[in-house]
């Protein structure tokens, strides 16, 4: 006698229930996965957009905290702005009077005739400063007058013309500590002394355009003086500094002889949907 075989296994209704259900599963596991993800992704943009904005707010900062007093000058461009100032290389303390063992005509600098050599009170800090392009400014007061002259080479008696050369030396007698000495040819009479006695070493403009249309934040450098703003300069060189702009604003007080001026700047910057907004102001001294 022979005995019937069962057999057992599962059905196609059962096969396709347990594959719709892994899938539900999978899905479900996937959403947990995907979200911190996402998350990730966003934070990491959100700190790339932050980072970006910084560095640019930090170097518009930094060249005007060192542009020569009453040059930053501001204009409208577009819905964006444009910014220059007058960069220095350094800056130093001029030499007005005798003391020590500086007592002869070429250690003091004449205001009331031409002059061709002075003293400064100590030293330069800048190594190799005093380059064929570079000039002298003392007492300077306007934004327009230090662009109109240094452009059109005017004789106020505030920068000395392009072409003058600057010879510079070390003076270092037996009992005094050492001074910078500068040679000016031609001569040149400066028209008003600083009340501190400053003189500046500059050599040329710095801009930066702000172009919502453009999504760029574009620094502009070694470009010819212009009385007139340019917005963007010719020639010189260029660099992008922000490049996914969407926003940017400027306003600037110049200030008085009793307070500094105050440059604000808010920029604006997105991607994939995440944006960020900084503003940021800068304390500029027009101490001339």
């Amino acid at each position: 006698m022979q005995r019937a075989t069962v057999q057992s296994g599962f059905s196609l209704v059962e096969l396709i229930v347990v594959v719709v259900l892994l899938g539900i599963l999978a899905a479900g596991a996937g959403l947990l996965i995907l979200r911190p993800i996402e998350a990730y992704d966003d934070q990491v943009r959100r700190q790339q957009l932050v980072d970006q904005g910084e560095m640019a707010l930090r170097q518009i900062a930094r060249d005007v905290r060192r542009a020569l007093p009453n040059s930053v000058r501001v204009t409208p461009v577009g819905a964006g702005f444009a910014v220059e100032m007058v960069n220095t290389v350094d800056g130093a303390r001029y030499r007005d009077e005798v003391g020590g063992e500086f007592i002869t005509a070429n250690d003091t600098l004449e205001f009331t005739t031409s002059d061709t050599d002075f003293n400064l009170l100590g030293l330069f800090n800048t190594p190799g400063v005093l380059v064929p392009g570079q000039r002298l400014v003392i007492y300077n007061t306007s934004a327009a007058g230090i662009y109109t002259d240094a452009a059109l080479n005017n004789n106020p008696g505030i920068v000395t013309p392009a072409g003058t050369a600057l010879t510079l030396s070390t003076v270092t007698p037996a009992t005094e500590d050492a001074e910078h000495h500068i040679n000016m040819s031609p001569a040149f009479q400066f028209a008003q002394q600083s009340p501190g006695q400053r003189v500046f070493v500059i050599d040329g403009p710095t801009s930066y355009i702000c172009d919502p249309a453009t999504s760029r934040i574009v620094r502009y450098s070694n470009y010819a003086f212009s009385a007139a703003q340019p917005t963007p300069p010719a020639g010189g060189t260029s660099g992008v500094v922000i490049s996914r702009l969407s926003g940017c604003s400027m306003t600037y007080s110049p200030g008085t002889s009793q307070r500094g001026g105050i440059l604000t700047i808010e920029i604006t910057i997105a991607d994939s949907g995440e944006s960020i907004n900084l503003l940021h102001q800068v304390h500029v001294v027009n101490v001339p």
